[in-house]
């Protein structure tokens, strides 16, 4: 029962710093602030955290773990050799749904970790470049291996993962995040027409 109390007490102040920090932005808010929010006292704050820094690095931190995972979960479903054209697109269909749920789902702590376009924080670049550089390649990999099936178009693997990249992350951004949508299936029905037709009416 203690352990339980431990961790939700823990778990209190972490949502509370991400209150905070979104409505405050990490430099302005304060550990008076989190507490405050979560109905805590300083010293407990200090018990779980050495310091303001210190959650908001957890929180940054958890937030890339958790797409880290997903994104390998993703890759793994799309490696091999590519059977079929539906195949492609079912996969292709499921990525863009487990990436938009997770902002859906993470959406205080992605308007945390991203300002638009770069981190809130110099601190964690290098973290997000690595975790964007590998979803690059391995989206380069997969989309070469659809040119040598037959199935893909002739566009260079580094332009076509770019596409992605930026398509996902500005519809996860502009419409789950900042409109703060739900309805993550119309968005991934609208994706797949894009991908599978073009913006253009065929004549």
């Amino acid at each position: 029962m203690a352990r339980k109390l431990t961790s939700q007490k823990r778990a209190d102040l972490l949502n509370a710093s991400i209150k905070i920090f979104k409505a405050k932005g990490f430099r302005d808010a304060t550990v008076k602030d989190i507490v405050t929010e979560a109905g805590a006292s300083t010293a407990t704050f200090y018990r779980y955290f050495k310091t303001k820094d210190d959650v908001y690095s957890q929180i940054f931190t958890a937030f890339l773990v958790g797409y880290g995972e997903i994104w390998s979960s993703l890759y793994t479903s799309m490696s091999g050799p590519v059977k079929s054209k539906e195949e492609v697109l079912q996969v292709a269909a499921e990525s863009f749904r487990a990436v938009l749920a997770y902002y859906r789902d993470n959406r205080d702590l992605a308007k945390i970790v991203f300002r638009h376009i770069v981190p809130v924080d110099e601190r964690f670049v290098d973290q997000t470049e690595a975790l964007v550089e590998t979803t690059f390649a391995q989206l380069e990999e997969a989309i070469e291996e659809m040119r040598r099936s037959g199935l893909g178009r002739r566009i260079e693997p580094r332009v076509g993962s770019a596409l992605i990249v930026g398509a996902v992350y500005g519809v996860s951004m502009l419409c789950i995040v900042d409109d703060r949508r739900d309805d993550v299936d119309s968005i991934v029905d609208q994706l797949m027409e894009i991908v599978e037709n073009g913006l253009t009416h065929s004549h």
